[in-house]
């Protein structure tokens, strides 16, 4: 897993939930430990396209639920 793209993830997570970036980890799940819904992923999807200019897959996008699977998502974007 790249760091700087998990730190950049985590960023956006913590700006998103209102939560302390000590809190995120890989393993933190989207919906049960943050509480996104699918607003908040629209969200994440249209700031991950712009922050590393990337074009996002729907299909793959919708397989998501942890941080570690953002990071995954972008890194092979």
């Amino acid at each position: 897993m790249d760091l700087e793209v998990l730190f950049k993830i985590t960023q956006i997570l913590e700006e998103i939930f209102d939560v302390q970036s000590s809190d995120i980890t890989p393993e933190t799940d989207l919906f049960e430990d943050l509480g996104a819904d699918e607003f908040d992923m629209v969200e994440i999807s249209m700031i991950l396209e712009e922050e590393f200019d990337i074009t996002p897959d729907e299909d793959e996008f919708e397989k998501v639920s942890t941080v570690a699977d953002l990071c995954k998502y972008v890194e092979n974007s």
